[in-house]
């Protein structure tokens, strides 16, 4: 695609300001968590967030590597999105394969935050995203449908930041408080960027379009006869009887064949025939539905949301539709007909396959093309002939639909896991805080990895091999075990014994680490904060610390954890009761009484289309499945993946916060019909 050469130095620009931006970003966090009242954040005193600051403070500089390396990839990834790199692995850094597929409650309060922040930012930056997407597009003419032309859209600065936040070892309240702070400390310092971008670009010789007031296609009134109609409505039936009998409303058009509509008693124009308003009767209006079906063809082909591989394939419609309307009124009296609906399916189900796809595009495409030739060269048309072709594209539509659910079902088993790990996670806490009370000389370090990685190794284990398995017991067991070792021993035996015991224990929590895929940087902080403490336990008294044994290097994928019985001595004080923990499932719904969430949820059924706000963008999705019990849902979409599996309390959470809503979008012969009537209602 033609790109403009500017565009090319505006992305490398933008690379070489992601560290500066983190670094800066990062010092402005802090000082929000100083004073979160300076920072602009409402409702929450020094006292809520000096825990947060305590933690944050001595990983500023990591921090800031990590919100570096995810903008770079955001940004590389949006870049290539708007090249039309689709197909590339690259085109999909800006998003996570598994966080958009995978939507538990736990990913929906991420995106939930995710949104607030886009939000925020077009409130606060409107004019500084609205002047850089219009210097942009300049430099992108051929953009794909729906793509950021910017490269630097809020979109990608709050997923870095969200999985900044969320990769750190911290428990979940101080995760969700980090991100309230952060949205408008974000936003204050990505607006002088983009106004410095901005004026980069403008600098460079590009020009941004001016901006007007644009009206909604929603009225346009001739002679005292109300053509209201709303833009995202069905255009009800009399509104094209308005259109077709209103003869100044169609003047454009006809003035395109050399024809205008005057009024009666009004003199012609010079040269001109005078064409008089009269009763409607056959021949006027068939040559009022030529002009009509010309003009919405014309709309249809060139609506951007319309797939470019199937553009022939709709003009080529154009002459069939044409004799059906001779034989039959209803093809210009109702936008249901089977006509239009075989071109919303066609046109719809096209713009709703991920762009990443092609072979489902392709495939698509194989299908329709014969299916219109059978209705441009096949029997004479008739309604039903178009009713068959529709139930044709339905048919292959559901078959395709269950066929990508069914190569997900293990996308589905991975959710029910994921939600029966959410279940334990409370439990899990409860055990690992009653544990920590009893222990002394824990460094902070230790206390967040125990109260947040390591819950969550305890809780997969158990959601997999259920708590009264060995696995389960060895790993909560290590829970005390690490805390013991913490202790200096008392006599020389106990430090023997201890020695003889660490290798053993640090290859569980290794181990651990690799079953939650905890990041590398995380673990090796970890293990060198329990070297050091061994060390200085493991010392004799006015003496140099002997050698502790290096722990094992870590296994390139998590093995079963050492099931072997663990001999306990008294000095351990382990007092884990892993059988009394629960193993059926919890009931996924708390509310006792209904709720209208459920009722929305509940009226859901396969093949109704939706919004969905995912990682701040807005997709427009469609049932494919849902559960017997209504615990799960799964949903597709034209963002990566392409199919979004979701348990009931995320869409919950999604819902609650209007990022998942019923589709109000118009057809592709809506918006073709609203266009046509907000132009020929401005020319009359």
């Amino acid at each position: 695609m033609p790109v403009h050469p500017q565009f090319d130095r505006h992305v490398r620009y933008l690379e070489s300001q992601v560290l500066p931006f983190s670094t800066a970003w990062v010092d402005a966090m802090v000082e929000a968590m100083r004073d979160p009242g300076q920072a602009g954040v409402v409702g929450l005193e020094r006292r809520h967030c000096a825990g947060l600051l305590a933690v944050v403070e001595p990983l500023r500089m990591h921090v800031g590597e990590c919100l570096s390396g995810h903008l770079m990839h955001g940004i590389q990834g949006a870049e290539a999105r708007a090249l039309g790199r689709g197909s590339a692995a690259s085109a999909l850094s800006g998003f996570d394969i598994d966080e958009l597929t995978l939507v538990d409650e736990a990913q929906a309060e991420k995106d939930v935050e995710i949104s607030r922040i886009v939000q925020l930012a077009d409130v606060r930056l409107e004019w500084e995203l609205r002047e850089l997407q219009g210097l942009a597009m300049a430099m992108l003419p051929e953009l794909p449908w729906g793509e950021d032309p910017t490269a630097c859209g809020a979109p990608v600065f709050a997923r870095a930041v969200s999985r900044t936040v969320y990769e750190q070892t911290l428990q979940s309240e101080q995760q969700a408080l980090w991100m309230r702070l952060a949205a408008p400390t974000l936003v204050r310092q990505l607006g002088p960027l983009l106004t410095t971008v901005a004026d980069r670009l403008k600098a460079a010789g590009l020009q941004a379009p001016r901006y007007r007031a644009i009206l909604a296609p929603n009225t346009a009134t001739d002679a005292g006869t109300d053509t209201t109609t709303g833009a995202v409505a069905t255009i009800p039936t009399e509104h094209l009887q308005a259109l077709m009998q209103g003869l100044p409303l169609l003047r454009r058009a006809l003035a395109g064949m050399g024809t205008r509509a005057v009024a009666p008693g009004q003199p012609p124009a010079p040269g001109e025939q005078a064409l008089e308003r009269q009763p409607v009767h056959q021949p006027a209006t068939a040559d009022l539905g030529h002009v009509l079906l010309g003009r919405l063809f014309e709309r249809l082909l060139a609506d951007p949301q319309l797939a470019p591989t199937l553009r022939g394939s709709i003009a080529r419609l154009e002459a069939p539709v044409r004799e059906l309307a001779r034989h039959d009124d209803a093809v210009l009296n109702s936008e249901q007909h089977p006509a239009w609906a075989l071109i919303n399916r066609i046109v719809g189900h096209a713009g709703s396959l991920p762009a990443q796809d092609a072979e489902r595009g392709a495939a698509f495409q194989r299908f329709v093309e014969p299916l219109v030739t059978r209705l441009t060269e096949g029997r004479p048309a008739q309604p039903g002939v178009y009713a068959e072709a529709l139930q044709q594209v339905q048919t292959f539509i559901d078959e395709e639909r269950q066929q990508q659910v069914e190569s997900t079902l293990s996308v589905l088993d991975a959710l029910g896991q994921r939600e029966a790990e959410r279940r334990l996670l409370p439990l899990m806490r409860d055990q690992v805080e009653a544990q920590l009370a009893k222990a002394q000389e824990v460094s902070p370090l230790v206390q967040t990895f125990l109260r947040g990685p390591w819950i969550e190794v305890l809780a997969k284990v158990m959601a997999t091999e259920g708590a009264e398995s060995p696995e389960a017991q060895a790993l909560v067991g290590t829970v005390d075990e690490l805390l013991a070792s913490l202790q200096r021993p008392a006599t020389a035996a106990e430090r023997a014994d201890l020695r003889r015991r660490l290798p053993k224990l640090i290859g569980r929590v290794q181990q651990g680490m690799a079953l939650i895929d905890l990041p590398q940087q995380h673990r090796t902080r970890l293990l060198a904060e329990l070297m050091q403490s061994h060390r200085r336990h493991l010392a004799e008294t006015n003496e140099t610390p002997p050698p502790v044994p290096e722990p094992p290097a870590p296994a390139p994928a998590p093995e079963p954890v050492d099931a072997e019985p663990v001999a306990r001595p008294a000095w351990q004080g382990h007092d884990t009761h892993v059988g009394a923990l629960p193993t059926v499932a919890m009931a996924l719904e708390d509310d006792a009484g209904r709720d209208p969430l459920d009722d929305w949820i509940d009226a859901l059924r396969p093949g109704l289309r939706c919004k969905l706000n995912l990682q701040g963008v807005w997709a427009t999705a469609q049932l494919a499945w849902a559960s017997d019990n209504g615990a799960f849902f799964m949903f597709t979409s034209n963002l990566a993946g392409g199919m979004h599996s979701m348990t009931r309390r995320g869409l919950r959470r999604l819902r609650r916060e209007g990022l998942a809503t019923e589709l109000t979008d118009p057809s592709p012969v809506q918006r073709a019909l609203g266009g046509l009537l907000q132009e020929l209602g401005a020319g009359a």
